[in-house]
């Protein structure tokens, strides 16, 4: 029979469902009775909340039609624990609605099934699992047996046991063949011992020839196997999602908090060191949420894969740890009233410690997702038949290619037109162009059509969707082409193509493709850093000139560029982000100074200029007079995304696992701890990454969120390249190349270039004070 509910779902598109899914959800629980009611001690079950909900139809979400559920499925119930979690719900929702419904729906027999899962969705009985025969199990266990119709054995961690409950046990026959068998939790030779656990209780189960409900197991063999777990896969993924919304709610609760209490004569969230605690646990929450949207992309996909499970794992070990360091650090910024009842945040703490330890803590399912993750090699992309056009055609419109046929021709444009000795790979993870080598190679790019990929068509570029532009990044990461410095496409040509006049889009955009003119940036100063609007570099207006006199500071590559654009002092207002103007100047001409600063990996790279009454025609303003803040913010979003690519800590992470396994460590449990929790760390990013280029591609402005992505990507690098210094032992004392049993690398000049990319495109201090101004919302 089909409900007027379920008519509506017919009727929605699935973001129109969920929106009114959640709108529900809040609406229900924002007025509900909270985990823990304030004490310590776990509420009674509160039967009359889980009724509503079974009158709301959210029990038997996941159940399908066929046994009287809505016949949705796992995407819907994380929505569901997830703004139970948010909500603080003392409802059991995971452990007594969603993995009973995955368990019974994998069961063959519907008419042995279909009276349970009746009486679950309508809330008249509980149902729960009961699999667990230890502390720390992640795989079910084999000592319960199912004798002629009766259980012996014991079950641990059993979720929320009422007198009512029916138990869906795992056990063996005389065979050893696995089952999944019912029996009333009061019936006779059952005996339930329950300890408080969060919000509610987690119980230990004796079985002493207990008699089964029909005498005959509900599924067994190899159909019981998988029951049970897609049943678990499910709860973890789910449990995951619960536990990132409340990471979330205690999140908002600490920000809210340190708004509202003041000190020293300001509210506590105009403190730095409590701004930037709280950006990190956004970040937190971001890869959290990313890893478990993930977990269930992947379970939808494709369930009872090693390659899913180790997503599972990943996403159940990244929300726990997250869960609890919120947590953790909620308490310590609400001072005293962290610890006290009346605060609120013990309700958050035990319901972290239950959701993070249950179905596996985070470092039992971090050494699960390393055991797989160290096995499984995922297959790259196939290079298919080689296109036989590697160029591309004058007003040909990319664009109109399948993604796949893009990959491939530019694929094969790569492979037979990039030099092999100075692809950029695990051994040479920070590999560089020189200005001469980028030259040439940006130069042979622009012969065959292949330049600019996001300029406009129009100006001569590719004009490339913001899809087909990620997956020119990810073929260029993938043949390891090395990184180079080209501000004149990435930077000056989209900024003139916005602020330029006619006259210099005409001149240098041409220029700039054909690399005849090579651009440095001038922002940074000797006192203007971070504080970018302090400069002091001048230019004053003489005629049909500007005359410049400053200098400018870690300027890369500017002994081997032409031209320079530059941000210049030219007015004086209240307001320092006023009166400063942008310049476009070339470096061939008297009163340019360029002096070389060799950096800690020992090349000269960056550079000091000095100006003494440079002459800059008036016609190389572009945008405004003292207006080139605007002009230069918005040159600064262009390349935001592809600067937070995961591509340098990949080949790092890759050299990481080589020396390991080289090494021999594979079997050093700290060291595998150590590698394990990088691995999630680069998987979980690569997620959250992936689903802000997703975001984009959609035509959503990526705005302060791209400053959260650089914060967490150029930290794990550092720590990647620490870890490889490190497991290197007496060898990380040496500079220069090493040979590591075979590998020969150079682990300091790595440990050095990873340094700069927590300071450059504005340090990750400044970073985390605009994503707690612009995101979280904090006032300074």
């Amino acid at each position: 029979m089909t409900t007027d509910r379920q008519k509506t779902i017919t009727m929605t598109t699935d973001d129109e469902f969920n929106t009114l899914l959640r709108d529900s959800l809040d609406d229900f629980l924002c007025d509900r009775p909270k985990n823990g009611h304030g004490t310590t001690d776990p509420a009674p079950f509160d039967r009359a909340l889980w009724q509503s909900m079974a009158e709301l139809g959210w029990l038997g979400l996941a159940l399908p039609e066929s046994l009287n559920g809505a016949g949705l499925g796992l995407a819907e119930a994380a929505l569901v624990a997830e703004r139970m979690g948010y909500w603080l719900s003392p409802a059991p929702y995971v452990p007594l609605a969603l993995m009973p419904s995955v368990l019974l729906s994998a069961c063959a027999d519907k008419s042995r099934t279909g009276d349970l899962a009746g009486s679950l969705v309508s809330g008249e009985r509980l149902v729960s699992l009961a699999w667990q025969e230890k502390a720390g199990q992640l795989a079910p266990a084999t000592g319960t047996t199912c004798i002629d119709g009766r259980l012996s054995g014991r079950k641990c961690f059993v979720a929320d046991v009422q007198a009512d409950t029916t138990l869906l046990v795992w056990a063996h026959d005389h065979r050893d063949e696995p089952l999944i068998a019912a029996v009333p939790a009061n019936a006779e030779g059952v005996t339930v011992e329950a300890a408080p656990a969060g919000n509610g209780e987690l119980a230990t189960v004796t079985f002493e020839g207990a008699a089964i409900i029909d005498n005959s197991p509900l599924c067994s063999g190899d159909r019981a196997a998988r029951a049970l777990h897609l049943a678990l896969d499910a709860g973890r993924i789910a449990l995951s999602a619960q536990l990132d919304g409340l990471s979330r709610s205690c999140l908002a609760a600490t920000i809210d908090y340190l708004g509202d209490r003041q000190q020293f004569g300001k509210a506590l969230s105009a403190f730095q060191a409590l701004r930037h605690r709280c950006a990190d646990l956004h970040i937190d929450n971001e890869l959290a949420r990313a890893s478990w949207q993930h977990a269930l992309s992947c379970h939808l996909d494709a369930p009872d894969t090693d390659q899913t499970r180790a997503a599972i794992s990943a996403a159940k070990a990244r929300c726990a740890d997250t869960a609890l360091k919120v947590v953790r650090e909620a308490i310590q910024m609400h001072g005293a009233m962290g610890f006290v009842e009346e605060g609120g945040m013990g309700r958050y703490l035990r319901m972290a410690l239950r959701g993070a330890a249950w179905l596996g803590n985070g470092s039992q399912h971090r050494r699960r997702f390393t055991a797989t993750r160290l096995q499984w090699h995922p297959n790259r992309q196939g290079d298919g038949a080689h296109p036989q056009n590697l160029s591309v055609e004058p007003g040909e419109d990319l664009n109109q290619l399948s993604d796949e046929e893009f990959r491939l021709r530019f694929r094969a444009f790569l492979e037979a037109h990039y030099p092999k000795t100075m692809r950029q790979d695990y051994v040479r993870p920070f590999r560089r162009m020189n200005g001469a080598q980028a030259r040439e190679w940006l130069k042979l790019v622009h012969r065959h059509g292949w330049r600019a990929p996001e300029w406009p068509r129009e100006h001569g570029g590719l004009g490339l969707s913001f899809r087909k532009q990620l997956i020119y990044n990810e073929e260029q990461e993938r043949i390891g082409v090395a990184r180079l410095i080209d501000n004149g496409v990435t930077q000056l040509g989209p900024t003139l193509m916005k602020y330029g006049t006619d006259d210099q889009k005409a001149r240098y955009l041409p220029r700039i493709l054909a690399c005849e003119d090579y651009w440095a940036q001038g922002y940074s100063e000797p006192n203007a850093g971070s504080d970018l609007a302090s400069l002091g570099t001048r230019a004053v207006r003489d005629g049909e000139h500007f005359i410049v006199n400053g200098q400018k500071i870690w300027t890369t590559l500017a002994m081997e560029a032409t031209h320079m654009y530059a941000l210049v002092r030219t007015g004086n207002y209240e307001k320092k982000q006023q009166g400063i103007s942008f310049l476009l100047l070339e470096l061939d001409q008297p009163g340019v100074d360029i002096r070389p600063i060799r950096h800690i990996a020992g090349e000269e790279e960056l550079c000091e200029v000095f100006f003494t009454d440079v002459r800059v025609p008036v016609e190389n303003l572009v945008g405004p007079l003292d207006d080139g803040w605007t002009v230069a913010k918005a040159l600064l979003g262009h390349e935001r995304i592809w600067l937070a690519s995961p591509n340098l800590a990949d080949k790092a992470m890759m050299l990481a696992q080589k020396l390991v396994r080289e090494l021999g460590r594979e079997s050093d449990q700290g060291v595998r701890d150590r590698l394990g929790q990088l691995l999630a760390d680069l998987h979980d990013y690569r997620q959250w990454y992936n689903a802000i280029c997703r975001r984009a591609e959609a035509g959503e402005t990526i705005g302060a969120e791209a400053s959260a992505l650089k914060v967490y990507i150029t930290e794990l690098t550092q720590r990647i390249t620490e870890f490889n210094l490190d497991i290197g032992e007496d060898c990380g004392a040496l500079t220069g190349e090493v040979d590591l049993d075979g590998t020969t690398t150079d682990l300091y000049w790595q440990l050095a270039m990873s340094r700069p990319g927590t300071i450059y495109a504005g340090c990750n201090e400044v970073q985390r004070d605009i994503l707690a101004k612009a995101v979280l919302r904090m006032p300074r």
